[in-house]
This record gives C-alpha cells, structure tokens and sequence, in this order.
C-alpha cells in the first residue's frame, strides 16, 4: 500500500512526540525535526508507512544518540497480559463459538502500538479486553475463514506487537484445539523496532510451545518482500493459509499477490477509507 500525506504527518508527528520525551536539548531536537521533515517527504509515494517507519527509527540513534528501546513497555504488556491469559482463554471456550470469540480478541489487541500511540500505558489492557467484547467479526469472512481451516493442514501467522501477541497466542491455542492436526508457523520480526514481537519476546511468553517460531529477518515493523528471508518467503509461499496481524503487515503485504487474512486495529483514516470500516474499530478482512 502506497504512502499518503496522513501516513507522512502521522509518522512525523508520533515520531517527533517521542523525540521530545527523550530528549530536551533545544539544538538537537530541531535537527531532529528538520531531518524527519526532510525524510517524510522526500519518501517516494511507492513506500509505505513501515518502510518510513524504520528510516525514522534510524535518526533517532544517529542524531539523539538514544535510539528507541520499548523493552520496558513490552515487558509490561506481555506482563500483563499473561496474568490474564488462562482466564480470558477460559471465557473463550465457555462461549458459543470460541474460534470466533478467540477472533474478537485478536483483532482488538492490535490497539498496542506504539508505532500510532507513542504514550500507550497499562490502562490499553482494559480499553482491549472491552473492544473485543464489543467487535462484531464480518461474517462472509468467517465463514471463508472455517472453510479454508477445514481442508488446510498449515498456516502462517504473522505477528505484530507485544502484549497483542499473548491474545494471539490465546488464537492459536483456540485453533490448535479445534484443528490438532494444523502446522502453525509464527512470523515475528528479525530484530528489535517499535514494541514488535522478535524471537526473544515470542519465547518469553511460551508461543514456542504451539508454534514453530521465525524471525523474518528484518528490522522493518512489517512483512517487506524485498527484504525478509527466504526462509520467510518461503513460508508465505507454501502455507495453506496466511493470517497477517496488524497495520504494518498489512500495508506491507496487501495487494502482493498472497490469499490472506489481515486482522487489525483500524488506526488511521488511510485505512479507514480503503477498507470502509470505522475508524478504531476492530477488523478482519480477506484478500
């Protein structure tokens, strides 16, 4: 998905609220400033928001000298959450329908970003929990969804953000129970950005148990073809499924030829108006 003048001032202006927080040196910070000005807009249209995203990760480290660590912010959430987890997975199987329920939950916990909200605190936990009792998960895509389930024998499950990932992992224990026999292949990120799942995190919270674990091998908070590994690639192009959490995901892999799942939080006008779907609602969609 291409760039848009809301994707190149939502990035500056989150990316410059960061700066601010961490930094209160006059002089650098209108460096920093004038530099994120210059590489939002001279991004050319045929980028995308997680690709400007990791290029302006970067000038934090060079011209701040403190490039950005949301080990603590991570940590707490995937905390947090995990105190949760049997419960929530609990109440799920006690519902009419737990995959769709387990569902409810996954699109809404794509809310912990703080590649959107770059104040988020502990408080997300409970704004999450409340939209996912209150999604609605479109129903031709579900059915759709059971259909391809019930002939498939693996699936990819691209990550996005800790915290989210313990209710994907909820997903996943939902999906291993009704389909013992289903291969899941769990996509995370190649190295440390924004508050991303990475191969340490994805241990951390026990998803090795249900899953085999990849990185993708890239420092981009997304699923960018030109630059994952082959094995990666590899894994997309054999799966029976592709289920694809997040925004970065998204933007990075809609529209490239693969038959897949996107589950997300709707943050953005962007997106909004692509999709039709309101904004900060809770979605899954088809391609």
């Amino acid at each position: 998905m291409t760039l848009d003048d809301e994707c190149r001032d939502c990035l500056y202006g989150s990316q410059t609220k960061k700066a601010e927080a961490i930094d209160t040196d006059k002089e650098r910070l209108a460096l920093f400033k004038k530099e994120a000005r210059l590489v939002c807009d001279s991004a050319p249209e045929s980028s995308c928001a997680p690709l400007l995203c990791r290029d302006l990760n970067l000038l934090h480290g060079r011209i701040l000298g403190i490039p950005l660590d949301y080990t603590k912010e991570k940590k707490m959430f995937n905390t947090r959450l995990l105190e949760m987890e049997d419960a929530i997975h609990a109440s799920i199987r006690e519902s009419e329908d737990p995959l769709k329920e387990a569902l409810k939950y996954a699109m809404a916990s794509n809310y912990i970003d703080y590649a959107r909200i770059y104040n988020l605190d502990k408080g997300a936990v409970e704004l999450v929990i409340q939209a996912a009792k209150e999604s609605r998960v479109d129903g031709t895509v579900y059915a759709r969804f059971r259909k391809d389930l019930s002939n498939a024998k693996t699936l990819c499950y691209l990550h996005d953000n800790c915290g989210e990932i313990v209710l994907d992992k909820i997903l996943i224990r939902i999906l291993k129970e009704q389909y013992p026999a289903l291969e899941i292949t769990s996509v995370v990120r190649g190295k440390p950005v924004i508050n991303d799942v990475t191969e340490e995190d994805a241990r951390d919270i026990g998803l090795c148990a249900l899953a085999k674990v990849i990185g993708n091998g890239t420092d981009v908070p997304g699923t960018p073809l030109g630059e994952i590994s082959a094995e990666t690639l590899d894994v997309l192009a054999h799966s029976d499924i592709i289920f694809s959490k997040g925004l970065g995901n998204l933007e990075t892999l809609y529209g490239e030829g693969y038959s897949a799942y996107y589950c997300f939080c709707c943050k953005c006008n962007h997106i909004s108006g692509r999709f039709n779907i309101p904004l900060w609602s809770a979605a899954i969609v088809a391609e």
